[in-house]
């Protein structure tokens, strides 16, 4: 980033176990300093539930202690370059110099460096869908974008929104591949070029910064909850990878299904296999499994598939487009932290060639719902079971550590605890504007 640039302030996020992104801003002056030593912050902000509550019996749910969030001057970029804001990645470190061990991105930079110490690098991108709203007094969702699902009605209709929106993901250098109205009322998507797994979750916070900021600008609210309205489809945050270790790349060019290599075929069986307990980081929210309904596109089985958009995880082959392969993990949303949910593939991706799982079943093709019973498992239907695969999984309590893992179990508890007794329209109204924490 050149340092001539009429950068005025500087917003420097990390993002939080509950999925909110969390800020500290600097003068541009100070910058430099905000690289080296870093801003103020406590521990208890892991705490924060998605209300934006602290849980009391969550582990750092105390006073003590402080940390300093660092900014990483690699991610320096333009938030509104009309009025000098500018915005930059952080992560958080023990005053003495030392990594802050429950820090999220500090996870997910860790397990990137533990797989390119084997020569293999994993590439990611994620989709991103949202919602755009009218304001309205007692918080309805009302469409303010007109038109059919993909619709080019749609897209003429909010014209002058989706300008809006490719400016300032143009101006912020943000790449993107792709911009289309969704399937759902008032819903539209990106999709981002793949990239290292770090440089993929910061891309994904500051797009969510942005669509925000502009919808903000035409009087709009936007929602990023999994499950805005019943009824209707949600918002998934699919996460596409990719694997090449040296000259192979994993997903292309073998003898196995879909032209998987043997190491493409026991990463799948790893992702497999460890589902259920990344469904806690996948799918964070209590609301989050209310999209996750058979016959959606939602993908709620534990079931691999080519080209299967129903199969939770779905290889995209390379053909004549020229593409390389990559594998779609469509149980995603946007409440996930991308850097916990990054740093968990990677450790999976580690652990695949360490100790390869049992050998990689047969891809289902057609709706997973519709076999015979058992032929299909179904992924945990509630964060209470996510969370209990979670806590038990010995391969993210390693590669994790204590500390996050364990206040990460907390978090679960403490949204499980937040949502106990609210009907499926309560909890859906309850996480709407999500990412909004708290009823400001």
């Amino acid at each position: 980033m050149n340092s001539q640039l009429p950068m005025q302030r500087v917003a420097i996020t990390w993002v939080n176990h509950c999925g909110a992104a969390l800020v500290k801003v600097v003068p541009f002056s100070t910058f430099d300093s905000a690289v080296q030593i870093g801003v103020g912050f406590s521990p208890v902000a892991d705490a924060f539930c998605a209300d934006g509550s602290v849980d009391a019996s969550h582990s750092l749910a105390r006073p003590d202690d402080d940390l300093r969030l660092r900014a990483d001057p690699k991610g320096l970029a333009w938030l509104e370059p009309s009025t000098g804001w500018a915005w930059a990645p952080g992560q958080r470190w023990q005053r003495s110099g030392e990594p802050y061990a429950a820090d999220q991105r500090n996870f997910c930079a860790q397990q990137q460096q533990l797989l390119h110490s084997a020569n293999i690098t994993l590439m990611a991108g994620f989709e991103l869908e949202w919602l755009v709203a009218g304001r309205s007094e007692d918080g309805s969702f009302l469409p303010a974008v007109l038109g059919g699902p993909y619709g080019a009605d749609r897209l003429i209709e909010g014209l002058d929104y989706a300008t809006a929106i490719l400016n300032a993901f143009d101006a912020a250098g943000l790449p993107w591949l792709q911009f289309h109205p969704e399937y759902g009322s008032g819903q539209f998507e990106f999709s981002f070029s793949h990239t290292t797994a770090v440089e993929a979750a910061d891309r994904l916070v500051h797009a969510k910064l942005l669509i925000q900021r502009v919808s903000n600008r035409f009087g709009l609210r936007c929602s990023f909850s999994p499950k805005p309205l019943l009824g209707q489809v949600g918002n998934g945050g699919h996460l596409h990878l990719s694997l090449q270790q040296a000259d192979t790349h994993w997903l292309q060019g073998g003898a196995g299904i879909g032209g998987l290599q043997p190491q493409g075929e026991a990463f799948i069986a790893a992702l497999l296999n460890h589902l259920p307990a990344l469904l806690a980081l996948a799918c964070p929210l209590a609301v989050s499994y209310l999209r996750l309904a058979p016959s959606s596109w939602s993908a709620p089985f534990q079931v691999w598939g080519v080209e299967n958009r129903e199969a939770a995880l779905r290889l995209i082959p390379t053909a004549a487009d020229g593409v390389s392969a990559h594998l779609e993990l469509k149980v995603a949303d946007l409440a996930a932290n991308p850097y916990l949910l990054l740093g968990a593939v990677q450790a999976v991706a580690w652990q695949a060639i360490q100790q390869p799982a049992k050998p990689l079943p047969a891809a289902v093709v057609g709706d997973p719902a519709l076999l015979p019973d058992g032929l299909a498992k179904r992924l945990p239907i509630n964060l209470t079971e996510a969370s209990a695969a979670f806590a038990a999984s010995e391969l993210l309590q390693k590669s994790m550590g204590l500390l996050l893992h364990s206040s990460l179990v907390d978090s679960q508890k403490a949204e499980i605890k937040r949502c106990a007794g609210l009907c499926d329209e309560q909890l859906v109204v309850s996480s709407r504007w999500w990412p909004v924490v708290g009823a400001i």
